[in-house]
């Protein structure tokens, strides 16, 4: 009986390890200006004995500051990285689409939707339709990492999609999706894919904080 209940849960558990070949991952080390992020170090404090074991306290003389000889960055606070993440969810593009999107602090995910329309002259299959894949960004202090993953092809007629461009073979068949389309499909989608990643880098690049219109 015992065998019986824990075999269905480890078969489980296998199932859902992602597998990282059929997905785009990296992480990516995010350092900022010390001077402005630094937590600033508060001035000593001393105290003095009086009568009656009394204590007083009292600012001593502060040093003036030695010259900060080393890096002039640090890693980012995970804060600071996770409003960066937050401000590429909200952004919009032209070029795709996002939604449910989610942020619990340390994760920001959602779904991107590319247009996929055939470039050539009386294509061979009916293959127009979209581009789908999920994202997700996990935030750390000093680093944040990127995965973009269930990257699929989905026709405009339902019967001709392709499913995941990591497939040697189409998820509808050859006949209705053809060797060279399914090329051009998997070149298009490889090309979307880098344009989530060009516009996630440039945002996650710039200060959580941006400035208000009026500052200048």
């Amino acid at each position: 009986m015992f065998a019986f209940f824990v075999l269905p849960l480890f078969v489980f558990s296998q199932e859902q390890e992602e597998d990282e070949t059929k997905m785009v991952r990296e992480i990516v080390s995010v350092t900022v200006d010390k001077s402005k992020f630094a937590v600033p170090t508060p001035p000593p404090v001393a105290e003095d004995h009086h009568k009656k074991g009394k204590k007083k306290h009292h600012e001593e003389e502060v040093p003036p500051p030695v010259a900060d000889t080393g890096s002039s960055t640090i890693p980012a606070p995970s804060s600071e990285i996770a409003k960066r993440a937050g401000n590429w969810l909200k952004a919009k593009s032209a070029k795709y689409t996002k939604a449910n999107g989610s942020n619990t602090g340390n994760t920001v995910t959602c779904n991107i939707t590319f247009p996929f329309k055939q470039k050539v002259l009386n294509p061979e299959n009916e293959a127009d339709g979209q581009i789908t894949m999920d994202v997700v960004i996990d935030v750390k202090e000093g680093k944040y990492r990127y995965t973009l993953k269930n990257i699929k092809h989905k026709g405009d007629k339902a019967e001709i999609s392709g499913g995941s461009i990591y497939e040697k073979l189409p998820e509808c068949g050859s006949m209705k999706i053809n060797d060279l389309t399914w090329k051009h499909i998997k070149s298009a989608s490889y090309g979307d894919i880098q344009n989530v990643v060009d516009d996630l880098k440039a945002i996650m690049k710039q200060d959580g904080d941006k400035p208000k219109k009026d500052e200048w």
